[in-house]
């Protein structure tokens, strides 16, 4: 009965400190662990503004997650690692008419020439969303979106060209580390003697073959995310 109460005890206290939403407190040890004080999202500016978020404006809406991502790039000429920020009550993902804040311009007839002043995404709901499909998200978006006119509020041009692939730095405050686990997944088994990091003996292969047979690619990043779960699950 005792280790039964326990049990419950540890899996609810943990369960909840997963699920704690962050907020103003949590800005400096943000700040430490290198987020950004200031940023925009990736996107198309053409006729717009964007809208520099400050580190103090994502955590007042309480996101569910905060993910810190880096690429390399060439900012005006010069190489360079630019940090990007996600957050989970954000929707990056939408459109220019739902990211639309203030319009300028006028409607003549059936003319409207209108355009929008910022582009800003709008607030969401992120209670039901689970922390592997936010990383999926935030990764696409990072890779996938073309950045055209964006300035600095001062509204210096940074033209943005030798885009890398984005990576995953940080998760609220832990550091992503899957990227060792696609490593270990995706190597040829041409050493057999190295021991495992796992203390508890696991099926690696039969893993692999798992995901295999449920349609992902060995060797990328999906299949290493498939091998990662099982491993969760099994350890």
């Amino acid at each position: 009965m005792i280790r039964i109460l326990i049990f419950f005890i540890i899996f609810f206290s943990t369960d909840c400190l997963a699920d704690r939403r962050l907020g103003p407190s949590d800005l400096k040890e943000l700040i430490d662990l290198g987020y950004n004080k200031k940023d925009a999202y990736a996107d198309n500016y053409s006729g717009s503004k964007a809208y520099w978020f400050k580190l103090e404006e994502h955590l007042e809406v309480k996101p569910k997650y905060l993910a810190l991502l880096s690429q390399k790039m060439k900012i005006n000429g010069k190489e360079k690692i630019n940090q990007h920020i996600y957050n989970s009550k954000h929707h990056f993902f939408g459109d220019k008419k739902t990211k639309c804040i203030g319009k300028k311009g006028f409607t003549v007839g059936p003319l409207n020439l209108q355009k929008c002043e910022y582009l800003k995404p709008k607030i969401i709901d992120d209670t039901e969303l689970s922390k592997e499909t936010f990383i999926n998200m935030a990764l696409d978006h990072c890779n996938e979106t073309k950045v055209k006119n964006l300035k600095t509020e001062e509204g210096i041009k940074l033209k943005i060209t030798d885009k890398q692939k984005c990576s995953m730095k940080f998760i609220n405050f832990s550091k992503y580390e899957f990227s060792k686990v696609l490593k270990k997944v995706g190597k040829n088994e041409d050493n057999p003697k190295k021991k495992s990091k796992y203390k508890k003996k696991v099926d690696l292969e039969k893993f692999k073959k798992e995901c295999e047979e449920l349609g992902f690619k060995p060797k990328t990043e999906k299949f290493g995310e498939c091998v990662l779960k099982l491993l969760d699950s099994n350890s």
